[in-house]
């Protein structure tokens, strides 16, 4: 479905209480919903990079020490995050407070590849921040809607969250390669299908949410960019 089709008007939406979609009101309101959306998106980027300093630094004893207390930490901010991501001020520090938390987790395994293969983080974030940019202007100047394969990415989620617990167990080298090619796989259909939803149908004042999801996008697009680079080194 192409951006111009969403013809339908906004009181349609407002006579039923429904939230607005972004894609019907003005240009210029959609612009700053964007503008707003990739800001913040870049912003939390540099929280999360001075986090993973911390992370690979001062904080690396800790995080090592208390992995699964960080990982719960972490994973409450999230909802943390969504809960107050309409409450001005508020929300701009649960977003930009998880960000951070995101960089210092991964923090002692970065400090780890810093010593042993250096190079395979800048790599990794590069190609992060050139297949998230391409895939954005992709979504952009086809005007597709890739709502569709939202189902297919949701059962993509699981089987790879199924599979990185079975190879706790199994320990396998190859599986592990296996399951980061797949993850890079299935974020960049995140991308695509969030990138989408974001311009058809996000209310102007959900940008907060906006920027969550691609955030977490390029988070996890990254990490399965760095686990695949750094396995395929070593082998």
């Amino acid at each position: 479905m192409a951006f111009n089709s969403w013809s339908t008007r906004e009181q349609v939406y407002s006579g039923y209480g429904q939230p607005v979609p972004v894609a019907h009101e003005s240009v210029e309101t959609r612009l700053n919903f964007l503008k707003k959306v990739y800001s913040l998106l870049f912003v939390s980027i540099l929280f999360a990079c001075g986090g993973a300093y911390m992370g690979m630094t001062s904080l690396a004893p800790a995080i090592a020490g208390n992995y699964f207390l960080f990982s719960i930490l972490e994973f409450g901010m999230i909802f943390f995050a969504m809960a107050v991501r309409q409450r001005e001020g508020l929300n701009l520090f649960a977003l930009f407070g998880f960000a951070a938390m995101s960089g210092m987790l991964p923090g002692p395994y970065l400090a780890l590849l810093a010593q042993t293969q250096p190079g395979v983080i800048v790599q990794a974030f590069v190609m992060t921040v050139g297949i998230f940019g391409g895939l954005t202007l992709y979504v952009f100047t086809a005007r597709k809607d890739f709502n569709f394969i939202g189902g297919f990415l949701f059962v993509g989620l699981l089987a790879i969250i199924i599979g990185g617990v079975a190879n706790i167990f199994i320990a396998s080298s190859v599986f592990h390669l296996a399951i980061s090619a797949c993850g890079v796989l299935l974020f960049c259909g995140f991308i695509l299908y969030d990138t989408s939803n974001i311009v058809l149908r996000y209310p102007s004042n959900e940008y907060v949410a906006g920027t969550l999801s691609l955030y977490l996008d390029f988070l996890n697009l990254f990490l399965n960019l760095l686990s695949l680079l750094s396995r395929a080194t070593d082998d």
